[in-house]
């Protein structure tokens, strides 16, 4: 499938869109991929076009690193707990498109968030919740198409969406524990082989 047309109907006929992603040969782990990149991106860009009135941060607190970081980590994470949780209690959906639905549901966020924080340049500070109510506008059409995924490619009903998304949720905050449990165990581990090597050398 031709990646501009499933933007296109991921944003206009959504139902259709998870449908037509099951089955091989349909979708590509790059379209996935090349989706996240240009979230990114565009979160980037309304970061720095931000008018001056809606900042909330200075220049150097801004990194580019982090921003990917918080953008990567919890998608990913995601994939990775719904996919177990899903495979665990019958879902139907396979990995690669739990991977690129969940990228693809990111679209509206990548078309829009430009648009939108391109208003702070013309809104006062008194017209802020015009531009707050349509960001948040954009991060509800995302978390609905995050659902809608878990209800089409599992092959769920609604009650069984909600539960599986909430012990998917539960499974990030697992998985991100023993990640940052297994980064200072391995921190540890290395200065205590650095501590080794160096009192060796001292001994020697």
């Amino acid at each position: 499938m031709n990646t501009l047309r499933m933007i296109h109907q991921v944003v206009a006929h959504p139902y259709e869109f998870y449908h037509d992603i099951q089955g091989r040969q349909r979708i590509a782990w790059f379209q996935g991929i090349l989706i996240i990149l240009l979230t990114f991106a565009a979160k980037m860009i309304s970061i720095l076009i931000t008018g001056y009135a809606f900042q909330t941060r200075e220049p150097h607190e801004i990194s580019m690193f982090h921003e990917f970081i918080w953008l990567i980590v919890p998608w990913l994470t995601w994939c990775v707990s719904n996919w177990g949780v899903s495979t665990i209690l019958d879902g139907e959906g396979k990995f690669k498109e739990i991977f690129v639905g969940s990228a693809f549901a990111l679209a509206p966020y990548m078309l829009l968030i430009i648009p939108v924080t391109l208003l702070t340049l013309v809104l006062s500070l008194d017209e802020a919740s015009t531009f707050n109510l349509l960001q948040k506008f954009v991060l509800v059409w995302v978390a609905w198409l995050f659902l809608l995924k878990v209800k089409i490619l599992h092959d769920f009903e609604v009650r069984k969406v909600i539960f599986i998304t909430l012990i998917s949720m539960i499974g990030i905050g697992i998985i991100w524990f023993v990640g940052i449990l297994l980064f200072g165990i391995s921190n540890q581990f290395v200065s205590f082989i650095v501590d080794l090597l160096k009192e060796m050398r001292l001994r020697a």
